[in-house]
């Protein structure tokens, strides 16, 4: 089923959310959209945050700057909001990675407090970087995990008096599970250890409020469920650690008179703007605003009962249709996706693959992706609705059936 040719992406439902926000997406109108934690849709507005960002541009030249400067803590002030932060408490950074490098480059690792604890669910990219920190006299412990879920007791006995650092996967990117991470904070802290929680895969479908949870450092980017797109990541720092880090990754947006152009040390301004580094990232602060407002309209609580509704409609049509679930089927456990594996108990004629399903999927428009070895990742987002739930899930069982 070709949904351009259905109602099936523009039906809307009772659900309010749905009836009122569709219409600002427009890939809604002719596809299937539920990979928004990968790539969240794109806002409507967003072409006119871009055009506001050209003709600024072209009508001021370098003057743009006194608008674009302030713009930063504008934003992240928005985000700020989604985490229960305050606005000097966050600021942009250029994605996780980066944000990962800055907060290793404040850190020592030349004594005995050196240890970085991991699961092996988290997303690889933060994996090499602390594998590259080897070098600076890190060492990494990967937990192991069963491919699903990381239990909270097997990162309370490797988290001790040598670790330095815990880098918290907030939801895994493969199946979706959401990590009770508040437990593992508290022993952290009572180890002397600090924790960076990479939210990426949770900020914008599950509520986050960094005070309650204590937290020391949260990353996270509008790339995915904060339909924000590419290019704009923010970090939060908890206000009494601010001054304490010092990052050598460091430039010269970071100096508490950066247009003095002081000669040869940095002297580092308060707060988050020292881990500012060059020149800012302007047009992602654009196509970030719209959905960034949208979500303060909204309500972070709404969204979480929203996709908790939806992920367990996919949860019971897997179960009627055979198809495997390879994500924690506790409400408490799960994220805003799930990882479903229609091949594995052999029901139907056919012989496809898990992969194979998943680019016919595509082909008519019904838009996921797939993650091995686990399966298809479907995320519905507060602009899906139950219609599409049930018509995704379906045209699953047909691929799989050749029917």
């Amino acid at each position: 089923m070709d949904t351009r040719h259905s109602p099936l992406a523009a039906r809307h439902t009772s659900d309010h959310l749905a009836e009122h926000y569709r219409r600002h997406f427009p890939i809604l109108e002719t596809n299937c959209y539920m990979i928004s934690n990968s790539l969240g849709a794109m806002p409507r507005e967003v072409e006119t945050e871009l055009r506001n960002y050209t003709e600024l541009w072209v009508r001021e030249g370098v003057e743009a700057w006194n608008e674009w400067f302030p713009f930063v803590d504008e934003v992240s002030g928005l985000l700020a909001a989604l985490i229960g932060a305050q606005t000097q408490d966050v600021t942009l950074i250029h994605n996780l990675t980066i944000g990962s490098a800055l907060v290793a480059s404040c850190l020592d690792f030349s004594g005995d407090r050196n240890k970085i604890v991991y699961s092996d669910l988290h997303f690889p990219t933060i994996s090499y970087l602390w594998q590259g920190w080897r070098k600076y006299g890190a060492v990494s412990h990967v937990i192991e995990s069963d491919g699903i879920w990381t239990e909270t007791e097997h990162y309370i006995e490797a988290i001790d008096e040598r670790t330095q650092l815990v880098a918290l996967s907030h939801v895994y990117f493969r199946s979706g599970g959401l990590q009770d991470v508040k437990p593992i904070i508290d022993h952290a802290h009572r180890m002397g250890a600090i924790v960076m929680l990479d939210s990426y895969q949770a900020a914008g479908v599950v509520p986050i409020d960094v005070k309650k949870l204590n937290v020391d450092i949260l990353a996270t980017g509008v790339l995915k469920w904060l339909c924000g797109g590419p290019g704009a990541a923010f970090l939060y720092v908890r206000p009494d650690l601010q001054e304490r880090f010092q990052p050598a990754i460091r430039g010269w947006l970071g100096d508490k008179e950066p247009f003095e152009f002081h000669m040869p040390n940095i002297n580092f301004t308060g707060g988050m703007h020292r881990f500012l580094t060059s020149s800012i990232q302007v047009p992602c602060l654009h196509t970030a605003r719209p959905a960034l407002k949208m979500f303060g309209e909204i309500g972070m609580e709404s969204i979480r009962n929203k996709s908790l509704a939806m992920t367990d409609r996919i949860i019971e049509r897997a179960g009627e249709f055979g198809f495997t679930v390879n994500s924690p089927l506790d409400p408490k456990k799960r994220g805003g996706a799930l990882t479903i594996d229609p091949s594995t108990n052999g029901a139907g004629t056919g012989s496809l693959t898990t992969k194979e399903i998943c680019d016919e999927l595509i082909r008519r428009r019904f838009i996921v992706d797939y993650r091995p070895p686990l399966g298809i990742r479907i995320a519905p987002h507060f602009y899906n609705t139950i219609e599409e739930i049930d018509g995704i899930m379906l045209e699953m069982k047909k691929i799989r059936d050749r029917t």
